[in-house]
């Protein structure tokens, strides 16, 4: 071989490693941002043992979080210059994650299906924990710290199927009854609408209210792991449940790996429909991967909630919140490099 022959192939080599590298950033920069997050959580997890925070602690947060921090997240997303194509982008985004919410459906009512009564009394849980990830205590600060604020304007079309979608989907799945009331008043879907007002109007908020709104709705990512971290350090494990284990194990792996394919499928089908809907190449872009991200979350927080307004087993459903909140780490990257490769997000 010649040095010239030798050298090009160097060359490919190099090329080949760089088109790698490329194709792999953003599965690391969302490993690396719930490396970050984690942290928090453990740090939280210790404080939180030390002082023996309980449930009027975890309350607390978890009010400030759901009735002014997020709230305050999701109206400094809409506080930009009004942008028709946004406003169609954003419409489209509904559509998507509306789609990709049935598949999560489909695929939970298929593989989560329990022949002993015992195992249908804990399908409920199963199904609502994999079909409605923690989209806003993890997903909102990992799509901020992915994809910026542009990330989470589009995330808010995951937001609102997923609010309204669990109302109707959670009572049902859990024998109980439907209350449309729990949509309307949701602190979040509130926001969402106020914030869509605002954003139809044109100009922003003056620097007197966008400030403090800005400063609070920026507590979001750390508020959300501290309390992630409390709820961890409370988690009290029921009594002679060591057979759960399997039947947990299952449910982690519909919810962290037959649901993000289900996603994903959904996604690639309708990438091709994307462009004629929009001429944006970025906003494209940005609402194939934040709805992704948005479905690659762990089992959301609001199923053990869920669990104990419904008089469920609140124990399993918490069991299954930390195993999917802890493997989500290396989940998620891997099915974002996956999508890569694949040229779908």
């Amino acid at each position: 071989m010649t040095f010239w022959e030798e050298l090009n192939s160097i060359k490919k080599m190099l090329l080949i490693l760089a088109k790698k590298i490329y194709t792999a950033r953003m599965a690391i920069l969302v490993f690396k941002q719930l490396c970050y997050m984690m942290i928090v959580v453990v740090v939280a997890f210790v404080f939180s043992k030390k002082f023996k925070f309980a449930n009027q602690e975890i309350s607390f947060v978890s009010k400030t979080m759901l009735y002014l921090v997020n709230p305050c997240m999701l109206l400094s997303s809409f506080d930009i210059p009004y942008n028709p194509q946004k406003i169609k982008g954003l419409a489209v985004m509904i559509g998507l994650c509306f789609a990709v919410h049935i598949a999560m459906m489909v695929t939970a009512c298929i593989f989560i299906r329990s022949r002993s009564p015992e195992g249908k009394e804990l399908d409920g849980i199963d199904r609502v924990g994999v079909i409605f990830t923690n989209s806003g205590f993890i997903g909102i600060p990992l799509i901020n710290g992915v994809l910026g604020k542009e990330g989470v304007f589009y995330l808010m079309g995951y937001l609102v199927n997923f609010n309204i979608l669990l109302w109707i989907f959670a009572p049902l799945a859990l024998g109980c009854r439907f209350d449309i009331k729990k949509i309307v008043f949701n602190p979040n879907v509130i926001a969402v609408v106020a914030g869509f007002i605002l954003f139809c109007f044109p100009g922003t908020l003056p620097d007197i209210l966008s400030k403090p709104i800005g400063y609070i709705g920026q507590m979001n990512t750390a508020l959300s792991m501290i309390l992630l971290g409390m709820i961890f350090a409370d988690f009290k494990k029921g009594e002679g449940k060591r057979s759960l284990a399997l039947r947990a194990g299952w449910t982690v792996a519909v919810r962290l790996v037959l649901c993000p394919l289900a996603a994903l499928a959904v996604i690639a089908a309708t990438a091709r429909l994307l462009p004629m809907l929009l001429s944006s190449v970025e906003d494209i872009r940005l609402m194939t991967v934040t709805a992704y991200i948005a479905a690659l979350c762990p089992v959301g927080m609001s199923i053990t909630s869920l669990a104990v307004v419904f008089k469920k087993d609140a124990h399993y459903a918490g069991l299954i919140v930390a195993l999917t909140s802890a493997l989500c780490v290396l989940g998620a990257p891997a099915f974002i490099y996956l999508a890569q490769i694949l040229g779908i997000v």
